[in-house]
């Protein structure tokens, strides 16, 4: 196996632990413990990750790139459906080992940003809207939906909870299974103003997943 194969698989675990440990501790949960479930040093991980903040970021930039990935398979596997298209997206982005939605802190405004996570972000937010966007011109989604609520919607549903992923993603797609009537048009009107994408990330996660 090449050195950079060595690099990639090294990543998948470590990046697999830490969203695992995450989920079910939140960001507090010790680097031990990510090191341990990924069967690594935690030298090993600080060589390559120079803070936590920083293996946060690759957790983002993997569940990010595979929210695009979702909403492109979506697309073409139901491009004359934009209700269906949207409903597989959701629940894609939803089942096990996806990694969307989990909860880790805000980087601080002091902090930068990779150009990979900026680039990465702004086509997540493209392919929502379309897929939104495509649902609600259909009169398929209801209208004061916006994209950003759908990934709100993704953090709501995948809360830290002590029990394994298999188990946590059963219930996202338990609940799921209930919200989905309420996301087709309706004549009624959702209570409070829908977030934009800024105020998500100032309250979620700037700057990240």
């Amino acid at each position: 196996m090449t050195t950079a194969q060595h690099a990639v698989d090294y990543d998948e675990r470590v990046i697999s632990a830490a969203r695992e440990v995450f989920a079910q501790q939140g960001f507090a949960a010790p680097v031990s413990e990510i090191a341990e479930l990924a069967g690594v040093g935690v030298a090993s991980i600080y060589r390559r990750y120079p803070n936590k903040r920083r293996l946060a970021e690759r957790v983002r930039i993997a569940a990010m790139s595979r929210v695009i990935a979702e909403a492109e398979s979506a697309g073409e596997a139901e491009p004359d459906d934009p209700w269906a298209a949207f409903v597989r997206f959701v629940r894609g982005c939803l089942r096990a080992h996806t990694g969307i939605g989990v909860v880790l802190p805000p980087y601080e405004e002091s902090e930068d940003v990779s150009e990979e996570l900026t680039r990465l972000r702004r086509r997540m937010i493209e392919r929502i809207e379309e897929l939104v966007v495509t649902a609600q011109r259909a009169g398929q989604l209801r209208g004061d939906l916006r994209s950003a609520d759908v990934f709100l919607l993704f953090k709501h549903l995948n809360p830290p909870l002590a029990t394994e992923e298999d188990r946590r993603a059963e219930l996202r797609q338990r609940y799921l299974e209930l919200l989905l009537p309420g996301l087709r048009e309706r004549a009624d009107r959702l209570p409070g103003e829908a977030p934009d994408w800024d105020e998500l990330f100032r309250m979620c996660v700037p700057g990240g997943q």
